[in-house]
């Protein structure tokens, strides 16, 4: 998502510039009855809207569209200078980057590691730096969402470390929560992550 900026920016690129080009990404996944199975990235301009227009006018620009088994896109991150954009898959484990200019993808971040053979990566939020991703990650017995999608193993907050400028990433840790209920069930299942700054 190239950045909005002013036309002093060193780049040399004016705000009209910027403009044109700035886009929003957004992605679907499965887990509806007649669709199960689905990894979609999207990308809409940040301008041309308006009350007047045709529905879905500007239109939607499909990116990537992967209906296999085990494949269910959700939660997007933005590294620094917001060269890539990453899109989680929760049943793949994975996270898929999209370099924003062409709105390609250019890699596959795998993120099962030693803290977790099942992280089922939710929702992103980056640190200020944006050198680090933190992605909230499901538990054995979900609160919302489908649950053969949305089923993990270890709820917390996975921690990954941006590498090659955001284009890959290494897992460095998992910050476990629990909440056993009185029949000794694992209720914990974090849905949502935010960062704040102090």
């Amino acid at each position: 998502m190239p950045r909005l900026c002013r036309a002093t920016d060193s780049t040399s690129r004016t705000f009209l510039d910027w403009l044109s080009i700035s886009m929003v990404y957004g992605n679907g996944g499965g887990a509806t009855a007649t669709n199960l199975d689905s990894f979609a990235v999207y990308r809409l301009p940040l301008v041309g809207f308006s009350a007047t227009n045709p529905p879905n006018t500007p239109a939607a620009e499909l990116l990537f569209n992967d209906e296999s088994a085990e494949r269910d896109a959700h939660g997007i991150g933005v590294t620094q200078n917001e060269h890539y954009v990453w899109v989680g898959d929760r049943d793949g484990n994975v996270a898929e980057v999209f370099e924003t200019q062409n709105g390609v993808r250019i890699a596959t971040v795998h993120l099962v590691s030693a803290f977790s053979q099942d992280p089922t990566p939710d929702l992103f939020a980056s640190s200020p730096d944006k050198n680090w991703f933190f992605m909230s990650t499901r538990g054995p017995n979900p609160l919302t969402g489908d649950p053969r999608s949305s089923t993990g193993t270890d709820p917390g907050l996975l921690i990954v470390r941006l590498t090659e400028g955001g284009l890959n990433g290494e897992v460095r840790g998992l910050v476990r929560i629990s909440n056993v209920d009185a029949g000794g069930i694992q209720r914990a299942d974090p849905h949502g992550i935010q960062m704040r700054r102090k």
